[in-house]
Formats: C-alpha cells, sequence, structure tokens
C-alpha cells in the first residue's frame, strides 16, 4: 500500500457554487463556478483566462441562503487551460467583512 502525508497546511474543502469576479479596478464582470476552497486559497473555473499575478475581486454566493456571500481580493496563481474552461488558482490576499 503506498502511503500519501499530506503536505498542505489548509485542507481543501469542495465546493460547487456560483462565483462572481472583476480584475481589481475593473467594472467587467465575470461568473464561474468554485472547485474548492481553502483558508488561503480557491480554485474555480472561468471562460477567461487570466495571467498569474492578476489581482482579482470575487463575490463567492453560496447556493445555501442562509450563509452570506464571500467577498475577497485574490491573487491569480496559476491557470491550466482544460480545453473546455480555464481552471484558475489563486491565493486569498484579502477577506472583506
Amino acid at each position: 500500500m503506498i502511503e500519501y502525508a499530506e503536505k498542505r497546511d489548509f485542507l481543501r474543502m469542495p465546493i460547487d457554487c456560483e462565483l462572481s469576479f472583476a480584475e481589481t479596478g475593473s467594472s467587467k464582470q465575470h461568473v464561474g463556478n468554485v472547485i474548492n476552497l481553502s483558508s488561503k486559497g480557491i480554485l474555480f473555473t472561468s471562460s477567461s483566462e487570466f495571467t498569474p499575478g492578476t489581482k482579482l475581486d470575487i463575490t463567492l454566493t453560496p447556493s445555501n441562503s442562509l450563509t452570506p456571500p464571500m467577498e475577497a481580493t485574490v491573487e491569480v496563481m496559476r491557470v491550466v487551460n482544460n480545453d473546455v474552461l480555464f481552471e484558475v488558482a489563486c491565493e486569498i490576499k484579502d477577506i472583506k467583512s
């Protein structure tokens, strides 16, 4: 049996909900879907490609109406083109309250 040791400081939680976002300082809104979330990062799909280092203002809207939306500023760390959508991995820089 192969043993696997998790090296991440924070586990990722799979989440399936909508996300709206825009480049910081831009009014052009995009929509995507969250794949997973941790206390330090987020992975989501997008029809638009972004370069690493781009700052985005995001609003994550849970499907459960009891949970309020989360607004944050993130920095794009990695983008993977999976032929249909881009998977955008970001580091959470600031959660707005």
